[in-house]
């Protein structure tokens, strides 16, 4: 991850066993600070108590609940209150009837039967998050801009999943949080808050928003009490253990991983630890990021299994759900509540290679927040090498994967909430060469605009380049620009658009004054993120390619410090490092070189757009 007080530690160790739902009891929660939010909402029209005197924070909130919010925050409840519509459920309260079939025939419910709506039910996160999601402009049909089985990590790109908020025992409380913050966050594609949005509709008037909102009611609060050190609703209590039974129970569970080139070369290290018995493990992404392969070491026996791919990975966030060859292994039992500030944590990790090491500290921060990601700030030691190890807490669960360190001052840790690593599946695997791609898109990455910029600069080629036709006898439109360099080579610039594919070739060629030709291609599509480059030498200009190599990128990282990768390659010095290294940076130099002038382009002829909505972000 590139964080510019943070330095960035291989090393990752990491077990975890999600907790059911409802582990604890929701009496033991203080929800002073939403009862405070949810008087904002009210005075704004948009939330309301079950009484004059009561919010009744400390439940599960219903479908129908659930449904009513979302209907408000669109600005649509006087429609759906003065509307005739109707719908085919036998089981919904006539307080409620308008609103379920102002949502049916709108699309923005369904039953949980052909006769029955199922209103009583509880509303989890998932279902709330995309609700909110929806209202500020974002899609999950098709998975457009995410996934409604997992909204979590665009929800907390875009501002409206605070860090406090408890995805696994929703409330109520829960549920005024992410509306409060969901206000200040903008619309997709535009400078609009929702807030003002709902303005412009008349749902409330700038006045009165601005004479009881305050934002910083989200960013700065920090939970007094961790409800996971409460009693469970079993009233069982929970064992404090030492740092001997720490180290015992839980380092079993801990590896150390290495990662590979293409070459087979060892790149890193790092540690992770295991979710499940059956392989599932967690560790840091950018412990794998430049990954080809990858080998873990268990403790106790010393064996290396193989890392077999990744099931979901974060950049953003730092994290990353692997599998690894085998089953039967240790895990960690795994706690995603914010913890209390002051509590004894551990880390255990292999800095500098050295094993399984654990170190005793302090929650220092329980939500510091760095660039405007959340971390927990610990005092325990992480050294070089600790990335991704296990920060454990003094029950023997995990609740945070160890990342970084401030560079300036001592006992200045931050390690990645586990609560970010929720909503995935392991319905597939994912080559590690190819984790780059899986990546969320950029919180203002916009589909509408990527459609809109490839029809403009589609449209530019065809104007102004010229036809022709390829090998296979496909129409070809291309346009080509070339210059000198002041020692005798020539750079060039071809973009051709291929109707019969609806896809944008962009490739830069640079010819040495020997002769030789080196040229980098990637794709623009209408409605994906490039991820895909195509690199080949040639040590003349009428001779056969001697060396070609692919691979995947993630077009938001895309910069001049960017570390292209060959996922594979072939021809002259394919099996030699340095060889592989060299045509790499070249590789990553010229996509950078034809990024930007593509973006030279767009300024120039097609100012509405940019590169950056093809997710070039970090070169627009």
């Amino acid at each position: 991850m590139k964080k510019q007080i943070i330095s960035i530690i291989l090393c990752v160790v990491m077990c975890i066993s999600f907790m059911s739902v409802g582990a604890f009891a929701t009496d033991a929660r203080d929800v002073s600070h939403e009862e405070a939010l949810a008087g904002t909402l009210k005075t704004l029209g948009l939330f309301r108590g079950v009484s004059d005197t009561s919010f009744d924070l400390g439940r599960a909130p219903t479908r129908t609940e659930a449904l009513v919010m979302l209907i408000r925050v669109l600005g649509k409840e006087s429609e759906a209150l003065s509307g005739d519509g109707a719908h085919p459920f036998t089981d919904v309260p006539s307080w409620a009837d308008k609103y379920v079939a102002y949502g049916f025939e709108n699309g923005l419910t369904n039953g949980i039967s052909s006769a029955k709506f199922g209103g009583e039910a509880a509303a989890n996160s998932n279902m709330y998050l995309t609700f909110m999601l929806r209202a500020l402009g974002y899609s999950d049909e098709n998975g457009a801009d995410f996934d409604w089985t997992s909204p979590f990590a665009l929800s907390r790109s875009v501002g409206i999943l605070p860090s406090y908020v408890n995805t696994d025992n929703f409330l109520r409380a829960d549920v005024v949080s992410i509306s409060y913050a969901a206000l200040s966050a903008k619309l997709k594609g535009s400078q609009q808050t929702l807030a003002g949005k709902l303005i412009s509709m008349g749902a409330f008037t700038e006045s009165s928003f601005d004479a009881v909102y305050d934002a910083s009611l989200i960013d700065s609060y920090t939970p007094a009490v961790n409800p996971s050190n409460s009693t469970p609703a079993t009233n069982t209590v929970k064992t404090e253990l030492t740092a001997e039974e720490i180290y015992s129970r839980c380092s079993p569970a801990v590896f150390y991983i290495e990662i590979y080139n293409a070459s087979g070369t060892a790149i890193g290290s790092g540690s992770g630890f295991f979710i499940d018995s059956d392989g599932t493990a967690v560790t840091n992404y950018h412990v794998i990021e430049n990954a080809r392969s990858a080998k873990i070491t268990l403790s106790e026996t010393g064996r290396t299994l193989d890392v077999e791919g990744v099931y979901a990975a974060n950049a953003a966030e730092d994290w990353a759900v692997i599998k690894i060859s085998g089953s039967g292994f240790p895990t960690l039992s795994v706690n995603t509540e914010t913890p209390a500030g002051g509590a004894t944590v551990y880390a255990i990790g292999s800095p500098l290679g050295l094993q399984n090491t654990i170190s005793q500290g302090i929650v220092s921060n329980p939500s510091r927040v760095v660039d405007g990601q959340s971390y927990i700030q610990t005092s325990a030691a992480i050294s070089s090498g600790s990335s991704g190890g296990a920060l454990i807490n003094k029950y023997g669960e995990v609740i945070g994967i160890t990342s970084g360190s401030y560079i300036d001052g001592q006992l200045l840790n931050v390690a990645v909430p586990l609560s970010y690593v929720k909503g995935y599946t392991k319905t597939s695997l994912t080559a590690l060469a190819q984790t780059k791609t899986q990546t969320a898109p950029a919180a203002n990455f916009s589909t509408e605009r990527q459609k809109a910029a490839f029809g403009e600069f589609k449209s530019f080629i065809v104007k102004n380049g010229s036809a022709s036709y390829s090998d296979d006898g496909s129409l070809v439109y291309g346009i080509h620009f070339e210059s000198a360099d002041d020692e005798g080579g020539v750079d060039a610039y071809l973009a051709n658009y291929y109707p019969g594919d609806n896809d944008i070739t962009l490739s830069m060629s640079y010819l040495t004054p020997d002769g030789e030709v080196y040229i980098v291609t990637t794709i623009l599509y209408e409605d994906a993120q490039p991820s895909l480059f195509y690199f080949t030498y040639q040590p003349g200009l009428y001779r056969r390619v001697t060396f070609e190599g692919f691979g995947f990128y993630y077009a938001p990282a895309l910069s001049e410090d960017y570390e292209l990768e060959f996922y594979s390659a072939a021809g002259v010095g394919s099996n030699d490092p340095q060889t592989l290294y060299l045509n790499q940076s070249l590789a990553n130099y010229m996509l950078v070189l034809g990024v930007e002038f593509t973006d030279y382009i767009f300024e120039n002829y097609i100012p509405s757009y940019s590169m950056a909505d093809f997710g070039y972000v970090s070169l627009s």
